[in-house]
Order: structure tokens, then C-alpha cells, then sequence
């Protein structure tokens, strides 16, 4: 396995995540980005990989096929879940008045 160093700048309360996942040589990379700077969006995991000579990030696509699997730190996830309920509950309770 190849671990890919994004030199992560991780604020406690941010996170990170990890992602497992195939190459086209068929090799096993693991990389960890902040949670900030990882995406899911039509079907394929979005990360940030590094930056080009400009100091541009460089963001890589990864087919969902492609990945093992995706660990994010569990303080981010219970965020996303608590922010998720709050923002069902407001939808019904707007649906109510």
C-alpha cells in the first residue's frame, strides 16, 4: 500500500479523512486530506492531491468502483448528522405553520 503524504494542516475540531482506493497500475494508495478537503459528487470521491508548480490545488477524481473505503474522523460525522437532524426538524416545522 502506498500512503500519500498531503501534509494536512488538521484543526481538532475539522478532521480528517482517509481514503483507500485502487490505481489504474492497480495499486492500493491511501491518502488523508482534511474533511474539508474531500468531496462525494457523481459517483467519484474528490480530493485535494497536492499543489502544481502555480500554487494551484490539484484535485483528484476517484470512481466510487475504485475505493476501498473512506474513514472521516467521527466528531465531523456526528456534525454532519446533528446538522442534518436540525435542518429536517426546521423543514417540519416550517411545513407546519
Amino acid at each position: 500500500m502506498v500512503d500519500i503524504d498531503t501534509d494536512t494542516e488538521t484543526e481538532p475540531e475539522l478532521g480528517t479523512a482517509t481514503v483507500v482506493y485502487r490505481t489504474p497500475e492497480e495499486d492500493v494508495e491511501r491518502v488523508t486530506v482534511d474533511n474539508d478537503r474531500i468531496a462525494y459528487f457523481q459517483d467519484h470521491w474528490l480530493f485535494a492531491y497536492g499543489t502544481d508548480d502555480d500554487g494551484n490545488d490539484v484535485v483528484r477524481r476517484v470512481p466510487r468502483q475504485r475505493v476501498h473505503y473512506v474513514e472521516r474522523s467521527v466528531e465531523e460525522i456526528e456534525d454532519t448528522f446533528e446538522s442534518g437532524l436540525e435542518k429536517a426538524k426546521e423543514k417540519i416545522e416550517g411545513l407546519r405553520d
